[in-house]
């Protein structure tokens, strides 16, 4: 699985994690690390819970994930990995290049976007952009990313992608109508630190109640939970 390069673009080689179901789309994303950094390390998964496993498993630099994968459940699976290496970006590399699927993605986490029809230079500079602490969008789908074809109401969507992993994690159990009391049992935290979680999510989605949150949080884990438009 691991690949190497020959000669470091900074200090030490990059770690990639490369996610993709497809063992020939894996070899050409290999291509595209390549001619994206002079040393590099790869692994790769084949299914969200391989990646979910690496990722446990070490640190890396960067993940080059597939919407499509086994085991994604439509945008769940980035918010999975997102919530579990919250510092490591995540391109998504898919075949859909529509404007609403990759506003969705980025809403839910993800770095950048790159459309499998890209050419392999164009995926390189990509994964260079977001390496250097940009967020890569295809040039054709830019203009369409404001406003119309997401589906979210008045800012919602990005009201929640400004929430850190642990609130969207205390949001999610919420959603599910858990107790303060229990989701600091199952989180092994304390019950005040799961308020002061409360307090912050209800700010940021701009409400004065965890009804309301609860609400206007359900229309996007409904969304959230859709099949990826692949």
């Amino acid at each position: 699985m691991p690949a190497e390069g020959t000669a470091a673009m900074s200090e030490g080689a990059s770690k990639i994690l490369i996610a993709d179901d497809h063992p020939l789309f894996r070899e050409a994303l290999q291509q595209v690390v390549a001619e994206a950094f002079d040393a590099h390390d790869c692994v790769e998964a084949e299914n969200l819970e391989q990646a979910s496993h690496f990722l446990a498993a070490e640190d890396f630099d960067l993940v080059l994930l597939d919407l499509k994968m086994p085991g994604m459940n439509g945008f769940t699976g980035l918010v999975s990995l997102r919530n579990q290496a919250p510092a490591t970006p995540i391109i998504i590399v898919s075949a859909e290049d529509g404007a609403s699927a990759i506003h969705d993605a980025i809403t839910f986490g993800a770095a950048g976007y790159i459309p499998k029809s890209l050419s392999k230079e164009r995926m390189a500079q990509a994964v260079r952009e977001v390496m250097a602490g940009e967020v890569f969008l295809p040039a054709e789908s830019e203009g369409g990313l404001e406003g119309g074809g997401h589906g979210f109401d008045d800012g919602l969507g990005e009201r929640l992608a400004a929430l850190t992993p642990q609130q969207r994690c205390v949001l999610e159990m919420l959603v599910t109508g858990k107790s303060n009391k229990v989701i600091a049992y199952e989180l092994n935290i304390a019950e005040s630190t799961v308020k002061a979680h409360v307090s912050a999510i209800l700010r940021k989605l701009q409400v004065t109640n965890r009804t309301q949150a609860v609400i206007n949080a359900s229309k996007i884990l409904v969304k959230l939970r859709e099949p990826a438009r692949l």
